[in-house]
C-alpha cells in the first residue's frame, strides 16, 4: 500500500479522526478521548504541527501520527498496513524531528505491528517507567450510586454549581505547574465527544472541589475512558478517589461502556493501588521506544 500525507488542516478534521477511532479501537493505540485532552488540555498544542494524517491510494483515512513535541511520537494505523507502510510513518515523524524521536506503542493484548515496526527501525524499550493500562469491563455492581462520606457530594459540569474557574484551579492545584486555563478548558469543552456528566467533581462539606474526573464515552466502539482523574493533597486518604473511580464507572456504564480504560505510570504506587481497588486490572503498557541516532 503507497500512503500520502497531510498535517491537519482545519477543525473539521477532528470528527473525521474520532471518528476513526471508534471504528478502529481494536487496532488503534487511542481512544476518541485521548485525543481531544491531547489536542485541547492547554492553548499550547497546535494541531497542524502535532498532526499528520496517512491515506491510502483509495483516499480512505489509513492512520496518523500524533507529536508534540516533535521528539515525541505516536503511531496510529489499520491492520492492514504493510511493513512498509510504518516505515514510512516512522521516518516521515523522524525527519519532521530532525533528531532520534520517542515512539510510544501500547503492548498489550492488541496487535502488535507498531511495536514490530519500531524494532525493525531499530528502537528499543527506553525505561522500565511504563504506563499501565488498568481496564474494567462493567457488570451488574457497577451501576450502584457510589457513597461518600459524610459531607461529599457528586456534582458535575452539567450544573451551575461549580463554575469553570473553579474547575480549572482544581485541575491546576491538582496537577501543578499545570498550563491549562480557562480558555483551554472551554475549548475543551466544545469538542464534539465532551459530555458534562462525565466532568464530575467532588464537593467538600464547605462547598469547595475536593476531586474531580473527566470521562470520555465513544458510541461507536462502546469504549469508556477516564482522563484526567485527581484529588487535592488535603483530601486524599478518605476514600475519595475509589468512590469517584467507582461513579465514573457507573456513569459510563450507564451510557452503554463494555470496557472502560484508566491510565497511570507503573511507578506510581498509590494510583495503582487505588484503581485496582476500585475493580481495574492491569493488561498492557504503554512503552517509550527510542534510538540512539537517525543514522
Amino acid at each position: 500500500m503507497s500512503l500520502t500525507h497531510r498535517p491537519y488542516q482545519s477543525a473539521a478534521d477532528l470528527p473525521f479522526l474520532l471518528d476513526w477511532l471508534g471504528r478502529h479501537a481494536h487496532s488503534a493505540y487511542m481512544h476518541p478521548g485521548d485525543l481531544v485532552w491531547w489536542l485541547r488540555q492547554n492553548e499550547v498544542v497546535d494541531p497542524a504541527r502535532a498532526l499528520d494524517l496517512y491515506f491510502s491510494g483509495a483516499g480512505d483515512l489509513a492512520g496518523f501520527v500524533f507529536s508534540d513535541p516533535p521528539t515525541w511520537a505516536v503511531l496510529q494505523g489499520r491492520d492492514d498496513l504493510a511493513p512498509d507502510d510504518w516505515q514510512q510513518m516512522i521516518k516521515v515523524a523522524e525527519n519532521k524531528a530532525g533528531e532520534p524521536v520517542t515512539f510510544n506503542a501500547y503492548t498489550g493484548e492488541m496487535p502488535g505491528a507498531r511495536v514490530q515496526a519500531l524494532r525493525r527501525a531499530g528502537y528499543v524499550p527506553a525505561s522500565t517507567d511504563r504506563l499501565a493500562r488498568l481496564y474494567r469491563v462493567p457488570g451488574p455492581a457497577d451501576l450502584a450510586a457510589a457513597p461518600l462520606p459524610a459531607g461529599f457530594r457528586f456534582t458535575d459540569m452539567g450544573r451551575a454549581d461549580v463554575s469553570e474557574a473553579d474547575r480549572v484551579d482544581l485541575h491546576r492545584a491538582v496537577w501543578h505547574p499545570s498550563r491549562v486555563t480557562v480558555d483551554a478548558y472551554r475549548t475543551l469543552r466544545a469538542a464534539p465527544n465532551y459530555l458534562p456528566e462525565l466532568d464530575v467533581v467532588i464537593v467538600g462539606p464547605a462547598g469547595e472541589p475536593a476531586a474531580y474526573a473527566l470521562g470520555w464515552f465513544d458510541e461507536v466502539s462502546r469504549a469508556g475512558l477516564l482522563e484526567p482523574v485527581g484529588t487535592l493533597a488535603e483530601f486524599r486518604r478518605r476514600g475519595l478517589g475509589r468512590q469517584l473511580v467507582r461513579e465514573m464507572t457507573r456513569r459510563l456504564a450507564g451510557l452503554g461502556a463494555e470496557g472502560v480504560t484508566i491510565g497511570t505510570r507503573e511507578s506510581n504506587g498509590a494510583a495503582m493501588g487505588l484503581y485496582q481497588s476500585a475493580g481495574y486490572h492491569v493488561t498492557g503498557y504503554w512503552v517509550d521506544y527510542r534510538r540512539t541516532s537517525l543514522t
